[in-house]
């Protein structure tokens, strides 16, 4: 495989969704990305989470 690994871990006493988004939109956890504050940027974004109560909820830290 070529390419850097990287991993982003959360503390396991932070709330993992708001701290996930803020990673994200910070340009911190996808190489390249940069949240100029467009909404329509994050609609070229895929983000999987476990259970559709889940990405509810990573909908409403994101709104």
């Amino acid at each position: 495989m070529s390419g850097s690994r990287r991993v982003f871990s959360i503390p396991p006493g932070a709330p993992f969704l708001p701290t996930l988004a803020e990673a994200l939109l910070a340009g911190r956890l996808v190489p390249g990305f940069a949240y100029d504050g467009d909404p329509l940027m994050l609609a070229d974004l895929t983000i999987y989470v476990p259970t559709r109560r889940a990405a509810r909820a990573l909908r409403g830290v994101f709104v």
